[in-house]
């Protein structure tokens, strides 16, 4: 029953949120097309919505798929992975500066313990595996920064992921926009990550859950 449960959501992934945001993406996507703005402006616009990433409830999957179907692969990498790399840092550094305060503010008290217990056992490998997680990727970093993480540790996972991240979304927005399914592949982008988001807060917890009952 687990395995048909797990290829029933496997399957559903392309569905689900193509149904939810299907009308709203094709709508987003003509116009966009229509207004058709430079190269330039495009990728100033892009960069931004990365950058205030930790600020605003940004869907940056979206955003960088986005970028690689209107961009091109390597130009649209480049901008994503510099609009991450800047927004990352501004959270990282806010929360150095703020502490405390920052995190009761950004983070749910679930999540801080989750991911305390996590980063105390993995340390600043939870920066690579949270970048492509929205929520916890923002959660990660604030959480690190406020327990004095020094930048150079923090630089290097943060790179590396988002160079990974960059890369790989740009390429499936310009597979998807030269394939002419660029709609579906956005509401992908944008459902993918929310529903593994979701599967690892859940499991972060039941894990924590254990080890208090242990």
């Amino acid at each position: 029953m687990k395995i048909l449960i797990l290829v029933a959501v496997a399957l559903a992934i392309p569905i689900i949120p193509f149904l939810i945001w299907g009308q709203w993406l094709e709508q987003a996507a003509h116009a966009w097309e229509e207004t058709q703005p430079s190269p330039w402006v495009m990728a100033i616009v892009l960069f931004g919505l990365l950058s205030l990433d930790v600020l605003l409830p940004v869907p940056s999957s979206l955003v960088n798929t986005l970028a690689g179907a209107k961009l091109g692969v390597f130009a649209g990498a480049a901008v994503c992975f510099a609009g991450l790399t800047v927004g990352a840092a501004i959270g990282f550094g806010l929360a150095k500066l703020a502490g405390p305060p920052l995190q009761r503010r950004w983070l749910a008290d679930s999540d801080a313990q989750s991911l305390k217990k996590f980063a105390d056992n993995w340390g600043v490998v939870t920066l690579v595996i949270t970048r492509a997680l929205p929520i916890l990727a923002e959660a990660a970093v604030v959480l690190l920064g406020v327990q004095g993480l020094s930048w150079r540790k923090f630089w290097p996972p943060v790179l590396l992921a988002n160079a990974g991240i960059a890369l790989a979304y740009s390429a499936f927005g310009n597979l998807a926009a030269e394939q002419e399914w660029l709609v579906i592949a956005l509401a992908i982008s944008a459902g993918l990550p929310l529903l593994l988001t979701f599967l690892a807060r859940r499991w972060l917890q039941t894990a924590d859950k254990k080890e208090i009952a242990q």
